[in-house]
């Protein structure tokens, strides 16, 4: 159960940290540089916060959801959530809030969405 926790408690801090920086402007990012010949190539994209956490496209996490196999977990701040979240999601969207992943539904998906 500890383990559980402190797993579930270090995802929960990631996606929060990855959602922190992918909602900071990029400065500059479509603009080239002033000696930049005018037919340069475009910037590439920015790149995505933590590559190596697993992505699930809207329409597989909507299937897992609608048959039962998994659950939304809402990690943004309190606030946000009260504002608008997904219909049944669970909000642990702070330190203070962790205390609920030891109640989150065992054999099940969680999928964890910030924006």
């Amino acid at each position: 159960m500890r383990k559980t926790f402190l797993t579930l408690a270090l995802a929960a801090a990631a996606f929060a940290a990855g959602c922190a920086e992918a909602d900071k402007p990029v400065a500059n990012a479509n603009k080239a540089p002033a000696n930049a010949p005018a037919n340069a190539s475009k910037p590439s994209e920015p790149a995505i916060p933590y590559p190596d956490v697993e992505r699930i496209s809207l329409a597989d996490a909507k299937k897992d959801f609608d048959a039962g196999n998994a659950i939304f977990v809402d990690t943004r701040p309190g606030v946000s959530y009260q504002e608008e979240h997904v219909k049944g999601a669970i909000n642990i969207g702070d330190t203070s809030e962790l205390a609920k992943a030891d109640t989150l539904p065992k054999g099940k998906k969680i999928i964890a969405y910030c924006s």
